[in-house]
């Protein structure tokens, strides 16, 4: 038989989220499905395609994933390179060997499987993803291009008119997006360079500048962490900052522009949904 590559997802873990990465044989791959701790990770689990599992990929970009489902009983999802998903359900374990030998000798029978109807975001669930995260240009030009519509428009709306009161209005709104594009354009390009690489349920990440300048940190040594909301406490508001602390007194600050501060919490979060640690939350002026 072929070797396919196969790899782990773990109830701490996030969607795109793997480990033990690799390929293997059939008997390797029967081994890693038997070894897995399904019995620890199902009473803290959600069933939905991401979860405790273990993943195959053959050499056309097929896969066949192994999870939990409800009653003690394995679901065993088929996703083919078209995006057409594809769900069996079974009692144990031993039944799971056949399929996965169909799989590896491509004679997988999919009328015993369930096909589902909507097949949107499918593929997301079963790709490794590399959780890195920089500050596009794209962010930078869309700021640009949606003050230089707006723009158009006032000055469309104040030519018809033609009177004092839109002269105003011209003005008013030139003052205010103005302020607003400068404020954002010098927090892009203070924060451009920025460059994090961090997932749910790895406890290392890591975060620096140009790439030249990229420390790794662990999660466990964190001691606090402090968010910056604006007005609202908008998840996205430009002016979130989220000051990390570590237990030996330095310090990183996370520019929200890069990630949602709502996301990244979310990366120091247990299976439980609750903080591993502390975090302040504090507000603070949008233009400072």
């Amino acid at each position: 038989m072929p070797q396919f590559v196969s790899k782990l997802q773990h109830n701490t873990y996030e969607k795109g989220e793997f480990s033990d990465e690799q390929p293997r044989n059939f008997d390797n791959t029967i081994d890693l499905i038997k070894n897995f701790p399904w019995d620890q990770e199902r009473s803290l689990t959600d069933i939905q395609l991401t979860g405790p599992s273990v993943t195959i990929q053959d050499n056309d970009l097929n896969y066949l994933k192994l999870g939990l489902y409800f009653g003690g009983k394995f679901c065993v999802y088929y996703l083919d390179k078209g995006n057409h998903l594809y769900e069996y359900h079974t009692p144990d374990l031993d039944s799971v060997s056949t399929l996965v030998s169909d799989f590896f000798t491509q004679k997988l029978d999919l009328k015993l499987f369930e096909k589902h109807f909507f097949n949107v975001g499918n593929r997301a669930h079963f790709i490794t993803k590399n959780f890195i995260y920089r500050l596009s240009t794209w962010y930078f030009l869309t700021l640009m291009s949606l003050f230089f519509i707006y723009l158009c428009i006032i000055l469309l709306s104040s030519i018809n008119k033609n009177n004092s009161g839109s002269l105003f209005l011209l003005c008013l709104t030139l003052f205010i997006f103005g302020s607003f594009l400068l404020y954002a354009s010098s927090r892009y390009f203070k924060n451009r360079q920025q460059y994090l690489q961090i997932s749910k349920g790895n406890n290392r990440f890591s975060f620096g500048y140009n790439d030249q300048q990229i420390v790794t940190y662990n999660k466990s040594d964190v001691q606090q962490i402090i968010y910056y909301a604006g007005k609202g406490n908008s998840s996205r508001n430009l002016s979130d900052d989220v000051e990390v602390y570590f237990k030996d007194g330095s310090a990183i600050k996370i520019s929200n522009m890069l990630i949602s501060a709502i996301d990244l919490l979310a990366k120091f979060k247990d299976p439980a949904d609750n903080y591993t640690v502390p975090v302040n939350f504090k507000t603070k002026n949008l233009f400072k």
